[in-house]
């Protein structure tokens, strides 16, 4: 009778043993819970970013949330592409341009520097996403396109009015020479749904003809899908850090605004708004500024709802 109790007693220790025991072991083999890594909001030049419901930030931008300046986020996905999708302090979700994130905690933005394209035999600079010397971002809600080479800066933004086509140009000059930029030789072809040359339009001319549609936006251009820099060699000296906006101070374009001829010296800037002849159905375009002997191209696409 003792022996069966004491086989009982080891039993049912045993048996009390072995939740704590498998417990540890187990409790040894699940991994924690990943923390999604957070990044901070650098504004580059814009008052906030927008966070959009799509990852090809698609105009009219469809907004979820705006993001103010050294705001914490999550990181939620990164498909490597332009965007990344986070989660905002609030419990929002949604998606922003890759430039406005900064990985860590609050750093100030870092100081905007010269940079250089890659090297251009035939004169001609195109801005292609990822290239060396070029940078996009927001200004208010429309797209900029930026483009270094040989020391200058040109950054451009394009707007349906619904009468005429707005181009938001400036020019800022870091090269040690002067160059001398006249607006009425830049040029916009239309390339689809047709091909066609839009006319440069005489601001005075417009001035005559005064609206309130000459400056009312109704669409802005973005970047098409194909202006992607594939390329891997890079012929650059300096690679771009981010590019200062030149046209914060356009945001809301009157007939004081427009881009006149001028001689730029070392250091100097020139901005301001340029007409064109506008087309139905606007869908791919190339805009073209003559800076001296140099030609900077952007590529530029309406979406096909606008």
């Amino acid at each position: 009778m003792r022996s069966k109790l004491w086989i009982l007693a080891a039993c049912a220790g045993l048996a009390v043993a072995l939740p704590s025991s498998a417990a540890d072991h187990f409790g040894d083999s699940v991994p924690a819970a990943p923390v999604a890594p957070r990044a901070t909001v650098i504004c580059r030049g814009v008052q906030n970013v927008p966070v959009t419901a799509d990852a090809e930030q698609a105009l009219p931008l469809h907004l979820v949330a705006s993001l103010n300046c050294g705001e914490q986020v999550s990181i939620l996905s990164d498909s490597r592409g332009y965007t990344l999708q986070v989660g905002t302090l609030d419990g929002k979700t949604g998606y922003v341009a890759r430039l406005y994130l900064s990985a860590g905690p609050a750093l100030p933005a870092p100081a905007a520097r010269p940079v250089e394209a890659a090297a251009n035999p035939n004169g001609i600079a195109r801005w292609q996403s990822g290239a060396p010397g070029t940078d996009r971002f927001y200004n208010g809600t429309a797209m900029v396109e930026s483009l270094t080479a040989n020391g200058v800066t040109v950054q451009v933004s394009l707007q349906d009015t619904g009468w005429k086509l707005r181009a938001s140009v400036a020019v800022a000059n870091a090269s040690g020479s002067q160059v001398h930029v006249n607006p009425t030789s830049f040029t916009l072809d239309e390339l689809a749904p047709r091909l066609r040359s839009l006319r440069y339009q005489n601001p005075e001319q417009l001035g005559k003809s005064r609206t309130h549609q000459a400056f009312a936006t109704q669409a802005s251009a973005i970047a098409p899908p194909s202006a992607v820099y594939v390329t891997s060699t890079s012929q650059t000296r300096r690679i771009i850090v981010s590019a200062p906006n030149f046209l914060a101070e356009l945001a809301q374009p009157d007939q004081s605004s427009v881009f006149y001829e001028a001689v730029l010296g070392p250091h100097e800037k020139a901005s301001g708004s340029v007409w064109f002849e506008r087309d139905k159905n606007l869908q791919q375009l190339n805009l073209r500024i003559f800076v001296d002997d140099q030609i900077f191209e952007f590529p530029l696409s309406f979406p096909q709802n606008n």
